[in-house]
């Protein structure tokens, strides 16, 4: 059973990983051409408007999705399958009021945003992503539900789908308004539109998925005679998980928003920066930023396939389930996030170069802030799986005193460094990477409250360091007797690609992967064969538990 249950936790991980990836991909298909072509003082008021939204979706959709995948794969796993549909339509409506009431909250303050941000051209941007918001809150809700039932398929869809349009339509805009009157700002504008109407596209999709579904449960729901708790229960316990998770995840995004207003504050009255300046280095750390996003692609989707499964394991009673599934996510986080931040790091000048070619200038400022954000990469991807594994024990409020710790730290030493000339904008990259490391550590430590027979995180750990480790050695040393031969641009991908083979062979040899991690992947045990990966023997006392509840969990929710 507790095999089975990792397996689908696996399958959902590796379809959301596969699109998220994509996502990510023509999500730099739609930045990149516009960091290019557009002017960096035009892209701040893009980045800005991302800014302000990204406050807004969070306290629109950030807890509830959370809730209600929890909720209804809770009631899938305990057979009331009427109730788990009951929670989506209280969910719905719920956040089809919350998204309306954001969208229109961004329409008629766009100016007074814009003002706070010391970005006042700004507020036409606002206004364009404004519509983005409603579809998202609807989205939300239905990939929640599709999640909770450990169904990645119509979540990955509908991703692609917003996508590949926001690619077409967002660039196409853009470079039809630069051609036709010449505008930087209202190009940032069209790039916007085209969001808004992708996103549209994706809740379409989804909400067709849910038609369908409906219609293959009608005579599985007709048989379901279980009782159900009340719409109004169920609206009371959505909110009470939801808040503290909202509040936790607006943190994050709150403190993006605040960091961004400090340090526009700071260049231009303690550091002596222009404001033209200042907007300049404010879009650099948004290029930074978003080339810094692009390891999500592979842990926010274990961070979604978890919740459920983690879930409905606890409620399920099965230990063995929990432990399995809570040190296979954390393995597979660190086996992905240390080596990309290794690699980020070290490629950080190449990597801008390429990405920002029609803008060298830029490209040179851009480098320093992305190796320095790229330090976060580990940490953020961990602070993610910690969060989901607190949040299936029923413990959400910890991981938002956690955030508010870190908070305090980035605060503080954006306002500190973000006024000295010499660092500037590199003061925010500084306190991101300190915040999240204080973040994550104090996770951990609840983590290990609530999971004491999980393996550990240090031991997990240190064959990941000691592989990427030799990795980013091997490969830097690649690239620049490459770099001797021919161009850093083209000497980067075989640079990449001899990381990615000597990363493979490390982990293996310092035995960082397990056989069971093998065999979970398509023809993997052929694979653990090939590769000499020998099974694991548990130790005495993770092999010898009682089958009883872990602590911490809350069932019947």
């Amino acid at each position: 059973m507790a095999q089975e249950k990792k397996q689908s936790f696996m399958k959902g991980a590796a379809i959301l990983s596969a699109s998220t990836l994509l996502v990510k991909i023509l999500g730099l298909l739609f930045s990149i051409p516009l960091a290019n072509i557009i002017e960096p003082s035009a892209m701040s008021y893009f980045y800005t408007a991302y800014d302000i939204f990204a406050v807004f979706l969070m306290l629109s959709t950030a807890g509830l999705p959370i809730a209600v995948s929890r909720m209804v794969g809770t009631a899938y796993a305990q057979g009331r399958k009427r109730e788990a549909d009951r929670v989506f339509a209280v969910a719905f409506w719920l956040f089809f009021s919350i998204g309306l009431l954001g969208a229109l909250l961004m329409v008629f303050f766009s100016n007074q945003i814009a003002g706070f941000y010391n970005n006042p051209r700004a507020s036409y941007t606002i206004v364009a992503l404004a519509p983005t918001l409603f579809f998202l809150s609807i989205m939300s809700a239905l990939r929640g539900y599709f999640q909770g039932r450990s169904n990645m398929t119509p979540t990955a869809i509908s991703q692609s789908i917003e996508a590949i349009t926001k690619v077409i339509i967002g660039v196409g805009l853009a470079v039809f308004i630069l051609r036709q009157y010449d505008s930087h700002m209202w190009a940032a504008v069209g790039a916007i539109v085209g969001v808004s109407v992708s996103a549209f596209l994706g809740m379409l999709y989804l909400v067709f998925a849910k038609i369908r579904q409906k219609r293959r449960d009608r005579e599985a729901l007709s048989q379901d005679d279980s009782p159900m708790r009340s719409r109004k229960e169920l609206l009371i316990l959505l909110t009470r998980f939801a808040v503290p998770i909202t509040l936790g995840s607006c943190f994050l995004s709150v403190l993006d928003s605040v960091d961004s207003a400090v340090i526009m504050d700071r260049l231009q009255n303690a550091a002596g920066f222009t404001q033209e300046a200042s907007e300049s280095l404010r879009a650099m750390l948004g290029h930074a930023r978003k080339f810094f996003d692009l390891p999500g692609a592979f842990v926010i989707p274990i961070a979604n396939s978890l919740l459920p499964a983690l879930s409905g394991a606890i409620a399920s009673k099965d230990r063995r389930s929990v432990d399995l599934i809570s040190s296979v996510s954390m393995r597979v986080t660190l086996l992905i996030s240390i080596p990309a931040s290794v690699g980020m790091a070290i490629f950080a000048e190449p990597i801008c170069g390429l990405l920002l070619a029609g803008r060298p200038e830029t490209a040179a400022a851009t480098a320093p802030l992305l190796s320095m954000l790229s330090v976060a990469i580990a940490f953020n991807a961990t602070l993610y799986t910690g969060n989901a594994i607190l949040q299936s024990f029923g413990r959400p409020v910890i991981p938002v005193l956690n955030m508010a710790a870190g908070g305090i730290i980035k605060i503080a030493l954006s306002y500190a460094l973000a006024g000295i000339p010499e660092i500037n904008a590199m003061g925010s990259a500084i306190s991101t990477a300190a915040a999240y490391f204080v973040m994550m550590v104090l996770n951990f430590i609840a983590i290990k409250g609530s999971l004491p027979n999980m393996d550990s995180v240090i031991g997990i750990s240190l064959p990941i360091l000691l592989s990427s480790a030799v990795m980013g050695l091997v490969s830097y040393g690649c690239y620049y007797g490459l770099c001797l031969l021919v161009s850093p641009r083209i000497a980067l991908l075989p640079a990449i690609m001899v990381a990615v083979g000597i990363y493979v062979l490390c982990i293996v040899a310092f035995r960082a992967v397990s056989y069971d991690d093998v065999a979970m992947l398509p023809k993997g045990e052929a694979l653990a064969r090939m590769l000499k990966v020998k099974k694991k023997v548990r130790p005495r006392h993770m092999r010898q538990k009682p089958a009883k509840g872990p602590r911490g969990a809350r069932h019947g929710q």
